[in-house]
């Protein structure tokens, strides 16, 4: 059974990626959010593939809208009709179309991601493939002890983020929902009058005009706006390839 994390209320909360075996050698858990975001955390145990049938069983509220695909660890191959690609660590494909057959092929022990959100609406566009961090030049903020990369999609945004050890920041908050969540390395959170630490497998999902901020341990992560700030910084020039 697909374990389905949500939060109903438009409040600050902290999640866990706890993962649920739906097939033999997948392990996936998505976390909704208060704005009808979602995000999944797909783990392979050993080789094995998903493709649009699997979107299609498991996600059936976000067909055909815009849903990104990226790779954390691993190896993983991209196989449809309009192109092959092999697939490492931070490659992301955004994904429009259900309507035709794609799949990801991935090796044991390969971590994936799926950002979207039912919220959507159904719209036609190309795919698109990019490196987070071969395509997104790098946001210095605080002389290298915040290192940005953001992609503006057409409905949302996702930051990858290197924070280094001592960073500490702070944000007054915004409209907008945000779900922060790590790959690698913890730091201790607050959003409102929450306070935890986020780690790999602890995210926070941020309620809309609450203050948050943190200090950081030393972190590789993700945060993911709905619906897409509009803010001059997170309009970055990214090399892509559609098709």
């Amino acid at each position: 059974m697909l374990n389905r994390l949500k939060n109903k209320k438009k409040n600050s909360k902290f999640f866990k990626f706890t993962n649920s075996q739906i097939e033999d050698n997948i392990r996936l858990c998505t976390y909704y959010g208060w704005n009808k975001s979602l995000v999944s955390k797909i783990i392979f145990k050993n080789f094995d593939k998903i493709d649009n049938f699997f979107i299609k069983k498991n996600f059936p509220n976000i067909l055909n809208k815009e849903k990104i695909f990226i790779i954390t660890s691993g190896k993983s191959k991209f196989k449809s009709n309009k192109k092959n690609l092999n697939l490492r660590k931070f490659d992301a494909i955004s994904v429009f179309s259900d309507n035709f057959d794609f799949s990801f092929e991935c090796q044991k022990d390969t971590q994936l991601f799926i950002v979207s959100s039912e919220k959507f609406k159904k719209k036609k566009h190309k795919c698109v493939f990019f490196n987070f961090k071969k395509d997104i030049k790098i946001i210095d903020i605080w002389g290298g002890q915040c290192l940005s990369r953001p992609y503006s999609g057409v409905d949302l945004n996702i930051v990858l983020f290197d924070l280094k050890r001592g960073f500490k920041f702070s944000d007054i908050g915004h409209s907008n929902e945000q779900i922060t969540w790590l790959i690698s390395g913890s730091m201790k959170f607050y959003s409102g009058r929450l306070n935890e630490k986020l780690t790999n497998k602890k995210g926070i999902d941020i309620g809309p005009f609450h203050k948050h901020g943190g200090l950081s341990n030393g972190a590789i992560g993700f945060d993911a706006f709905f619906p897409k700030r509009i803010e001059k910084k997170y309009k970055h020039k990214v090399n892509l390839i559609k098709f």
